[in-house]
This record gives C-alpha cells, structure tokens and sequence, in this order.
C-alpha cells in the first residue's frame, strides 16, 4: 500500500511539473502568435488603403489627362498632380504592407 501511494504522488508531482512547462510553452505561442495576427492586421490595412488610393490615382490620372486634352487648362494639371501624389502614396502603403508582411517574427 505504502507503494502504491508514493507512485501516486509521484505521478501528480510530474503532471505538475508537466503542467508548468506547459502552460508556459502556451504562453510563449500565444504571445507570437497575437504578434502576427496584428502584423497581419496592419499589413492588410496598409494594403486596402494602398489599392484605393492606386485607383483614384489611376482615375485621376485619365480624367486629367482627359481634361488636359479638351481644354488645356490648370485644372487638369491639378488632377494629375494629384493623381500622382496617390499613386505615390499609395506606392508607400505597398511597401510597407510588404515590409510589414515579411517581417520575421520573435
């Protein structure tokens, strides 16, 4: 009996110990893994802006062109200037998305 019972206390004395390392092992995993889902989360941001900015850049671009065309006047001009300052921008959100999306993690 005697035995039995020192085998019973070992065994708990290892799921606790166990239990230990594994909560902390879980621990570490969870904190890499909510590090990702929010780079993640910045990148996908970064990217919706970058690809709405590239097409009103793009849109701007031909009705400034469009407008250049028929009338040659300032206005135009100000329609591409500002279709290329999108473009630009949105060229910035790209990369960091990118940089952002390979990132390496902890």
């Amino acid at each position: 009996m005697k035995a039995i019972s020192h085998f019973v206390v070992r065994v708990f004395d290892l799921i606790e110990a166990e239990g230990r390392s594994l909560l902390t092992v879980a621990r570490g995993e969870a904190q890499r893994a909510q590090a990702t889902v929010a780079s993640m989360a910045m990148a996908a941001a970064f990217l919706f802006v970058a690809v709405l900015l590239c097409v009103g850049g793009c849109w701007l671009l031909g009705s400034g062109l469009m407008w250049w065309l028929e009338t040659q006047v300032s206005r135009p001009a100000a329609a591409c200037l500002t279709g290329l300052v999108a473009i630009l921008v949105s060229g910035v959100c790209a990369f960091t998305f990118r940089a952002l999306a390979w990132k390496q993690q902890p």
